[in-house]
C-alpha cells in the first residue's frame, strides 16, 4: 500500500517529464516509418516514370516504322534512345591540357651538338699535338695547352705542359693549376685532384673560385658528397661567392646519392641568397622530381622555369617526359607532351626520348605501344644510316625486353591493331616482330628470342648486365621456365657479363615459384659472393653502388626473406630457421607477416617445434591497446 502511494505521488509530482520521454521515443519511431514510406513511394514513382518513357519510345518506333521515311527515322530514333538509356560515362580527366605548352609561350633551345667542322677539329688537334719544346710560347699559350689536354681527359699531357711552362721560366699561375685540376676531375682521379690542390697551397698561390669549384666537382664525381660540402663551407669562409656551376654540381651530387631533400635545400638556398636558377639547375630539379615520381611538382618547376624567361632545352624536355614516364597514371601525358613539343616547337625526339617512353611502356604493361616505338627507331636507323638519332642501343633493348616481361597476353578473340605499313617494312627482312600482338605467353617469349638472336647475330649493341637480366626476366615473368637455368648459368659467362643484384633477385623469385630449393642454394651462394665483392669497395662508393645496382640493406633483407620462404616451400625448415637466425640482427628481425609462407607451411605439416622456434626468432608485432579516455563516460 505504501509503495503504490509513493508511485502515484511521483506520477502526480512529475507528470510533464514522464509524458516528455514517452512522446520522444514514439515520435522517433513514427519518423522512421514515415521516412521509409516516403522512400518507397519515390521508388514506385521512378519505376512508373521509367516505364512510361519506355512505352512512349516504343510507340514512337512503331509510328516511325509505318511512315514513308521509316529507315533513317528509325535509325535516328534508335540512336537517340540508346544514348538516353546508356549509363553515364564519367569524362576522363586530362593530366595536361592539349595546349599546355602553347599557353606557356615557351621557347625551345636545342643543345645537341651538330657535326663538328673539319677546320675546328684540325685546330683542336694542333693545340693538343703541337711541339711542347718551343720556348717562344707565352704563359697564356701554356695555359691554353693545359686547358685543351684537360678537355681531352689527358692529365699526364697536362702535367707535361705545366712542367714545360715552369722549365721555360714562366711562373705557374692559378689558372694553369685550375686547368690541371680539371683534367684530373674529368678522369675521376680524386687523389690526383687533391694532390694538385696541395701543390697550389705549397706554392703559396691563393685559390680562386674556379679552384674550389673544380675541387668540389672532383669530390662529387668521386662519390664524396660530404667532403664536397666541407669545401663549399671553406669557400664561403674565404669570402668567395659560390657560382651557379658550384650549386649545380652540389645538387647533382645530392640526386646521385639519393638525397633529394638535401638537393632541394641547396636549390632553395641558391635561389634565396645567391643566384636565380638557370636552365641547368632547373633541369636538375626536374630530374629530382622524376626520380621520386613527383610529376605535379615537376610541372610546377617547369612553369617556374618558363616564368623566369629561360629556354628549356632538349635535355629539359627529355627529363620532363621521364618524370611522366615514372608514373603509370601519367603514361598518356608523356606522349601528349611529346606531341606538343613536336607540333609547337619542332622538337625532334632522340634515342633518349624513345628509350624513356619504352620504360614507360614497361611500367604500364603496354607492349603494343612499345613495339610501335621500336619499329619507328628501326625504320629511322635504316633510312638515315649513321646519321640517325634513333639507332637502338642496349638501353633500348633492355626497356623493350622489360615490356615483354610485364606484358599480359590478350584474349585471342580481341582484335589487334595493325601496324603502319611504313613501320612494318623496316623489319620485314629480319622478321623480328609479327603484325599482331602475341596471344600466348609462349609467343611472347618466342618473339623476345628473335630479338635477342638479332642482337647477338648483328652485334647491334653492347651486351650488358641489364640487357641480359631483362631478357632473363621475360622467361621468368612469362612462366616459360625451360631456358631460365641455362641463361643464368651459361649466358652471362658466355658474353662476359656480370650478374647483378637484380639478376639474383629474379632467380630467387623463380626458385620460389618452382619450389626449386637446389637451384635456390646455388643462386644464394652466388649472391653472397657478389655482396662480399661489393663490400670490399671504398666506403665512398658503397652507397651510390647500392642504389644503382639494387643491393641496399632493405633489398638485401627482402632477398633473405625470399630465400627463407623458398626453403619453407621445399619443407626445409631446419635450414630456413638457421638462415633466419644468422641473417637478421636481434633488432632487425622480421615479423610473422613477412614469413607467412613458412608460418602456413608449419601449420600445414603440423610441425609444432618449428612453429615455436619461428615465433621465437620473429619480432612480435606490438598490439596497441585503447587508452583510458576511450572508456571514460
Amino acid at each position: 500500500m505504501f509503495r503504490r502511494a509513493c508511485h502515484l505521488h511521483c506520477r502526480a509530482r512529475f507528470p510533464v517529464y514522464s509524458r516528455h520521454f514517452a512522446s520522444r521515443s514514439g515520435t522517433r519511431s513514427l519518423d522512421d516509418r514515415t521516412r521509409k514510406l516516403v522512400e518507397e513511394v519515390k521508388n514506385l514513382e521512378y519505376k512508373v516514370e521509367s516505364q512510361k518513357k519506355r512505352q512512349e519510345a516504343m510507340a514512337l518506333l512503331d509510328k516511325l516504322e509505318k511512315s514513308d521515311a521509316s529507315v533513317p527515322a528509325i535509325a535516328e530514333a534508335e540512336e537517340i534512345y540508346a544514348q538516353l538509356s546508356a549509363e553515364p560515362v564519367s569524362p576522363v580527366r586530362r593530366m595536361v591540357e592539349p595546349d599546355y605548352l602553347e599557353k606557356l609561350r615557351v621557347k625551345f633551345l636545342d643543345t645537341r651538338p651538330s657535326l663538328q667542322s673539319e677546320a675546328s677539329q684540325e685546330r683542336d688537334d694542333a693545340l693538343v699535338n703541337q711541339d711542347q719544346t718551343t720556348s717562344s710560347l707565352t704563359s697564356q699559350d701554356y695555359e691554353q695547352l693545359v686547358y685543351v689536354n684537360a678537355l681531352a681527359k689527358r692529365p699526364k699531357e697536362a702535367e707535361k705542359a705545366l712542367q714545360l711552362m715552369e722549365e721555360n721560366g714562366h711562373p705557374l699561375t692559378v689558372k694553369a693549376y685550375n686547368h690541371l685540376l680539371d683534367a684530373y676531375a674529368n678522369t675521376r682521379d680524386l687523389d690526383g685532384a687533391i694532390d694538385v690542390f696541395k701543390r697550389i697551397k705549397a706554392d703559396e698561390i691563393t685559390p680562386d673560385i674556379y679552384t674550389y669549384s673544380t675541387l668540389i666537382k672532383a669530390h662529387i664525381q668521386g662519390a664524396r658528397l660530404n667532403d664536397a660540402f666541407l669545401i663549399f663551407d671553406q669557400l664561403k669562409q674565404a669570402g668567395l661567392i659560390p657560382t651557379q656551376p658550384i650549386f649545380a654540381n652540389l645538387i647533382s651530387g645530392c640526386i646521385k646519392s639519393n638525397q633529394t631533400e638535401r638537393a632541394w635545400e641547396v636549390f632553395d638556398s641558391m635561389r634565396l641568397s645567391y643566384h636565380q636558377p638557370d636552365e641547368v639547375t632547373f633541369t636538375l630539379m626536374l630530374h629530382a622530381c622524376a626520380k621520386r615520381g613527383e610529376v605535379e611538382r615537376a610541372l610546377n618547376v617547369f612553369e617556374d622555369m618558363v616564368g623566369s624567361s629561360l629556354y628549356p632545352t632538349d635535355v629539359t624536355f627529355n627529363v620532363l617526359i621521364n618524370a611522366c614516364a615514372k608514373r603509370p597514371d601519367y603514361f598518356d601525358t608523356a606522349f601528349d607532351l611529346l606531341h606538343q613539343m613536336q607540333n609547337i616547337y619542332g622538337f625532334q625526339p632522340d634515342r633518349i626520348t624513345y628509350n624513356t617512353l619504352l620504360s614507360a611502356c614497361a611500367r604500364k604493361k603496354h607492349l603494343e605501344r612499345a613495339r610501335d616505338i621500336f619499329q619507328i627507331m628501326m625504320y629511322d636507323a635504316k633510312e638515315q644510316g649513321p646519321d640517325s638519332m634513333l639507332t637502338p642501343d642496349h638501353h633500348t633493348f633492355t626497356n623493350l625486353f622489360m615490356s615483354y616481361a610485364s606484358y599480359d597476353p590478350l584474349p585471342a578473340k580481341k582484335k589487334q591493331q595493325q601496324p603502319d605499313q611504313q613501320q612494318q617494312d623496316a623489319l620485314v627482312e629480319h622478321s623480328l616482330i609479327s603484325s599482331t600482338l602475341p596471344e600466348r605467353r609462349s609467343e611472347v617469349v618466342q618473339e623476345a628470342k628473335k630479338l635477342f638472336d638479332f642482337i647477338t647475330a648483328n652485334k647491334s649493341c653492347d651486351m650488358t648486365s641489364g640487357l641480359l637480366s631483362s631478357y632473363l626476366s621475360v622467361h621468368i615473368m612469362q612462366r616459360q621456365h625451360n631456358d631460365v637455368v641455362d641463361i643464368y648459368l651459361n649466358a652471362f659467362d658466355k658474353y662476359g657479363v656480370e650478374r647483378t643484384a637484380l639478376t639474383y633477385s629474379m632467380m630467387l623469385q623463380f626458385c620460389y615459384n618452382t619450389r626449386n630449393t637446389e637451384m635456390a642454394w646455388r643462386v644464394w651462394e652466388d649472391y653472397q659472393d657478389f655482396l662480399e665483392q661489393r663490400q670490399a669497395l671504398p666506403p665512398q662508393e658503397t652507397i651510390s653502388r647500392q642504389i644503382k645496382e639494387g643491393w641496399t640493406p632493405d633489398q638485401q633483407k627482402q632477398s633473405a626473406l625470399l630465400m627463407i620462404n623458398t626453403l619453407a616451400r621445399g619443407n626445409d625448415f631446419k635450414n630456413a630457421l638457421l638462415l633466419l637466425e644468422t641473417q637478421f640482427q636481434k633488432d632487425e628481425r622480421p615479423t610473422l607477416k613477412q614469413l607467412t609462407t613458412m608460418y602456413n607451411k608449419c601449420i600445414q605439416l603440423e610441425d609444432q617445434e618449428a612453429l615455436a622456434q619461428l615465433k621465437k626468432l620473429c619480432s612480435q608485432e606490438r598490439k596497441y591497446k585503447p587508452t583510458d579516455w576511450r572508456f571514460r563516460k
